[in-house]
Order: structure tokens, then sequence, then C-alpha cells
């Protein structure tokens, strides 16, 4: 593959707010932390800037008035605090990132990422990814990423709204093993289906590394454009804390072998902090300094 720099994505929100000693409940996860631990998430915000992240991510994970509904709030108030939350979150996020830093906005899946069988039908769907994509439209974000998707009707549903409203799209699959994503549909066919849009960037999220491994072959040899990885750092899928996590080594081996395969974007996500961020960008500054070396020779 042809050699490229890749831009750097920024690491986990979530455990990380967790490390820092903030309560992030299920099903709200994160979402609540925009509106009572502010300084918390900019300041994560900050720490990997800083580390060498070229895209942050805003904290808006799950800030939906579905989650909240499930947190048991009234549907008024669900949305309320929802909305509220995600305008803080980009608020937060653009006063963090500066001149040179993107902004990218973040959603998942409607209900559970990690339990596609739970996805709770197209109304939901559009209701939901429709609302997000309003309040992110007025506040200012028009790139954003479906991240830890992992049932195809849901994938569908999200891009269509997204690409109704003309935003710049970016989708990241979940993965269930090297040939499926997470709910079992096959891994080659939603990638065709998703071939059909105007994705600009297709990539795999929150699987651990061994599973990123065992898909990433089948995933570049069906899509061609431009893509991206971020792993969690987790010993096992879809039910570790993350707070028993793969050596700096594993991880540092993971990343040469993504960045010999010339990706777009890379980074790091459930488990990973500041530090993994700061090696990540030490091995692509060492990649690109040997790359030139040897082309001097």
């Amino acid at each position: 593959m042809e050699s490229t720099i890749p831009k750097i994505l920024d690491g986990a929100l979530g455990t990380e707010l967790a490390k820092r000693g903030v309560n992030i409940p299920l099903p709200l996860w994160s979402a609540d932390a925009n509106l009572t631990h502010p300084n918390i998430v900019k300041n994560i915000h900050i720490d990997y800037i800083k580390a060498g992240a070229d895209i942050i991510s805003t904290n808006t994970f799950r800030t939906t008035t579905y989650s909240y509904q499930k947190a048991g709030f009234t549907q008024r108030r669900a949305r309320e605090r929802a909305y509220n939350s995600l305008r803080s979150a980009v608020d937060i996020a653009q006063s963090a990132a500066g001149e040179f830093v993107e902004i990218i906005g973040s959603i998942t899946s409607i209900n559970d990422c990690y339990s596609p069988e739970l996805f709770p039908g197209k109304g939901a769907a559009q209701d939901t990814y429709g609302e997000l994509i309003e309040w992110f439209i007025e506040s200012g974000i028009n790139h954003i990423i479906f991240e830890t998707m992992g049932h195809i009707n849901e994938i569908q549903i999200a891009i269509e709204i997204s690409q109704k409203n003309k935003m710049k799209t970016w989708v990241s699959l979940l993965l269930k093993n090297g040939k499926q994503i997470r709910n079992g549909d096959s891994l080659e066919e939603t990638v065709n289906l998703i071939r059909d849009y105007s994705v600009s960037c297709l990539l795999i999220n929150c699987n651990r590394i061994e599973t990123v491994n065992k898909g990433i072959d089948n995933f570049l040899s069906v899509w061609r454009n431009d893509w991206g990885v971020y792993p969690n750092l987790g010993k096992t899928d879809f039910d570790n804390d993350y707070f028993e996590l793969i050596k700096f080594d594993n991880f540092r081996d993971a990343m040469r072998k993504y960045l010999n395969l010339a990706p777009s974007v890379i980074g790091a996500c459930c488990g990973s902090t500041p530090e993994h961020i700061s090696l990540l960008k030490t091995l692509i500054t060492n990649k690109v300094k040997n790359e030139n070396k040897n082309q001097t020779l």
C-alpha cells in the first residue's frame, strides 16, 4: 500500500472519565458528565491534543433522548437534558480544540452497542438520528462519526439521514469476528452497502486487537477508500471492564501493524489514555523519519 501519514483520533472518553473519578453508569455512560463535570471533559480533550491528537470527538456517545428516557427521565425532561448535554459537549470540544484540531460529532447505536439485537427499529432510529443531526447542525458541527455500529439496518438508516442533511459522514464498525459485524451480518455485505453512499471514511473500533487483526484483511479487501482503526485495549470482547488492559508492548505492536497498512485515521478506544495517543504519535513520527531516510539513500 502507498505510504500515508494518518490523522490521529483521540482516545477513550468514557473510561478516562471513570479513571478521573467521574461516575458513568449505564445507560447514560459518559453523557451526563458534560453537565456535571464539564471541566474534566475539557481537560481530557486537552490532554489528548497535547499527546498528539489531530481530531477530537465530542462527548456525545449517549446524549440522546432515548438514553435519558431509559435512565428514567420523562420524554420532555429526557429531550431537554440530552439537548443540553450535547450542546455542552460541543462547546467544551470547541473551547479545547483551538485552530488546528478538528472536531467530529460522535454518535453510536441507539441501544447498547454490544447488544445489536436490542435495536429498537426503524422509527426509533429515524427519530433519534434525525434529532441528533439537527442538534449538531444547530451547534455548528457538520462532520459526524457513527461509531461502534453493529447492525446493518441501523447503519443504513443512520447514513441516509446524515447524508440527507449533507453531513460529512464517517462510519465505524463493531466486529463479531473476522467475517461478521456484531449482529452477525456479513462484513463484506455491510461494507458493500456502505460503499453505495458517500461515506468519507470507514473504520473499525472498540474490538480487542485480536478481533481487529482477524477482520482487517477482509475489511480492506472490499473497502478501497479512506479507512481507519481504533481498537479498545481490553483482553476480551464485549464484556471487559477496561481496568485489566493489554500491555503497552502489545498496543505498540498492533499500532505498528496498522500503520504499515496505511490507514487514513488511527487511534484507540475504550481503556486508552493520553499516554497511548502519545505513543502512537511517536510511532508515526519515527515511521515518517525512517521512510524519508530510506528515500534519500
